[in-house]
């Protein structure tokens, strides 16, 4: 049996086109822009501060960016008409924007001074708006300092945000802090018409608390890209991991991947600690930075089957150790690379390919020279290990379609993508369309179907993964099928009604017209409607078959007249392919509609022979009128 030719295209192109995170401002005056793949420095930015934020439009032009939650500066490095001043001073991770709708987007900051205001203390986590419409179109913040939280409720001074399961809405997650501290996360739901102050709690995970004694609480959290999974960083090197449900904003299912067995100290700042944490495009791998005595840089692979095999697969990505300070950021960035703000001062380190297992992925400890003070006037360096903090759903890396292998005869064997349950791709169902009707058997819900093609040709194959709780990715694949025998059909497949006609087959072995075998390649057929026949083409000597429909039309064909003379014209043949012969003894005008009454021809004929062509029109039934100084008159032409 001969092996068909099979070439699958993604058209799923697994990239990161969105460019909303493509402007960063970090450190002191430090600015890279991720428009192209590699990284461009920018020698603008007038950012100093140890924490930062930006957002950009979905073509990587900046919009605004955000130093340490207390001013914001437009795509000029100008301040935002109201943008000083519009909250309190935040932490590392205390602070992100997220797009309200149309031209506004909310600033989002938690208030890591909150120890610090008068009595009674006042709500941690609030938010500006930014209206980008204003000021010829640079933005102006049009509200500040709007609560979120209650007042009087104390918050651990880091926050994350995601995708609602809507792909409208946002979720914002916070933890309630205090001392001695508590298990409970706050998600606010985040729309176009407000932020909620009524949040859905999750009690769960590790206490996590912030003392009045302290500045600032070490670690960071964190929605993986695909927004169904959540991870915190803290003190005593602890690091969670959780399920979080896009559609209700709820966590659960913690799993502890690392923590010290006997905590080295009770204060809040611990000298063994976890500093940031990241997700890789396609979820399937979670780095953690620490600090002090240490490996820098670790990897839990998600990808595994069990908990505790995640946790032992913890990897030294860096392997040098550094001291108490310092916070050591790790941020996804556009082009699909986590760069390390890993205490250079003027260099970023960078985690090439971060979906890959262990040491392939490729750590590079100085990726991006960000400059110094010889060859940046600006005086551009990292401050404190500080990266921008930014939402990474528009970053993921979607599940891509494994080749078959194996295809005879047009049956290809298709496989689902690799997915990993713990990294968040738990499917609930499947949909795959093979778009190809003519088989009869044009979708599955199985999860690795079988499809046999009906003919040579290029076919659009999707497959939609439904994933439990919400959301679903669509996959697509461009399959070429050859080698399948190619039918051809002659005859007429235009009649009139009480006619019949004789079809000939030709390019295979054997032939079935609907259910019936056809001796010696012909056929002859005799509908009183039209029909549509399947042709079923068989090859011997490979055993491959092919489908081919074609559809024969009849038409009534009332008052048809062929080579009759009237008023001395004539008109031949008729049926014809759309070139016919009109004869008239005299001058005549003539007009030919369609079966909708539209007129397709029009002309001035003078007597004699005229050969009229309408073969550009839609084979069927037409009408001509002609028109002489003695008479008029009508002829049905049949064209097929």
């Amino acid at each position: 049996m001969r092996v068909l030719a099979i070439y699958f295209t993604l058209l799923y192109f697994s990239g990161f086109s969105q460019l909303e995170n493509a402007n960063w401002h970090f450190g002191n005056r430090c600015g890279l822009n991720f428009q192209n793949t590699a990284p461009i420095v920018v020698n603008s930015s007038i950012n100093c501060s140890w924490s930062s934020t930006s957002i950009s439009d979905s073509l990587g032009n900046l919009l605004f960016y955000v130093r340490e939650g207390d001013l914001v500066y437009n795509k000029n490095h100008d301040t935002l008409a109201n943008g000083q001043s519009i909250g309190f001073l935040g932490g590392a991770a205390s602070f992100v924007i997220i797009r309200k709708s149309g031209t506004q987007y909310y600033i989002i900051n938690n208030n890591e001074y909150y120890y610090n205001q008068p009595q009674p203390f006042p709500p941690m986590i609030n938010y500006a708006l930014v209206d980008m419409s204003l000021a010829a179109g640079l933005g102006s913040v049009i509200a500040m300092n709007q609560p979120i939280t209650a007042p009087s409720v104390p918050m651990v001074s880091k926050v994350a945000a995601t995708k609602h399961c809507n792909d409208k809405d946002h979720w914002l997650m916070c933890h309630v802090g205090g001392f001695p501290g508590s298990i409970q996360y706050r998600a606010y739901l985040v729309s176009s018409i407000g932020i909620s102050t009524v949040p859905v709690i999750s009690t769960v995970g590790s206490i996590q608390y912030q003392s009045n004694a302290v500045y600032g609480y070490p670690g960071q959290h964190k929605f993986s890209p695909n927004c169904r999974k959540f991870a915190a960083c803290m003190p005593d090197r602890t690091v969670e991991l959780y399920d979080f449900n896009p559609a209700t904003g709820q966590l659960s299912n913690v799993i502890k991947l690392d923590s010290l067995t006997v905590p080295t100290s009770t204060s809040v700042i611990t000298e063994q600690s976890t500093r940031s944490l990241e997700f890789s495009p396609d979820g399937s791998k979670l780095y953690v930075s620490y600090v002090n005595q240490h490996p820098l840089v670790c990897q839990f692979d998600l990808s595994l089957s069990t908990a505790s095999a995640i946790a032992a697969s913890k990897t030294a990505i860096d392997t040098q150790t550094l001291g108490p300070t310092g916070l050591f950021r790790l941020q996804l960035a556009p082009n699909g690379k986590i760069y390390v703000a890993n205490g250079n001062l003027y260099t970023l380190g960078a985690i090439n390919f971060p979906n890959s297992p262990g040491l392939s992925c490729n750590y590079q400890p100085i990726a991006v020279y960000i400059g110094t003070t010889a060859t940046a006037p600006h005086n551009a360096y990292v401050t404190g290990g500080c990266l921008p903090s930014f939402m990474t759903y528009n970053l993921e890396k979607k599940p891509v379609l494994p080749s078959p292998s194996g295809i005879v005869c047009g049956v290809v064997n298709f496989l689902l993508p690799t997915l990993y349950p713990l990294a968040g791709y738990s499917v609930s169902s499947y949909y795959w369309n093979f778009n190809d009707p003519l088989s009869g058997a044009n979708t599955s819900t199985l999860s690795n179907p079988s499809h046999t093609f009906s003919a040579n040709g290029t076919y659009t194959v999707k497959l939609a993964l439904n994933y439990y709780p919400c959301g679903t990715d669509t996959l697509k694949q461009v399959v070429t099928i050859t080698g399948l025998p190619v039918v051809s059909v002659t005859g007429k497949t235009t009649i009139c009604k009480g006619e019949s006609t004789v079809l000939n087959f030709s390019g295979a072995n054997g032939y079935t017209l609907n259910t019936t075998a056809i001796p010696q390649n012909t056929a002859q057929v005799q509908p009183t409607i039209t029909t549509v026949y399947t042709v079923t083409a068989k090859d011997n000597s490979s055993g491959c078959s092919s489908l081919k429909t074609l559809t024969v039309n009849v038409l009534p064909c009332v008052g048809l007249r062929e080579n009759n003379l009237l008023g001395g014209l004539k008109l031949y043949p008729n049926p014809n392919s759309g070139v016919f012969t009109f004869i008239t003894p005299e001058a005549c005008e003539v007009k030919i509609h369609n079966s909708l009454g539209q007129e397709v021809y029009r002309a001035s004929l003078s007597l004699g022979v005229s050969v009229l062509d309408i073969s550009r029109e839609a084979k069927g039934l037409y009408l001509l009128e002609w028109n002489t100084k003695e008479a008029k008159g009508q002829f049905k032409i049949l064209f097929e």
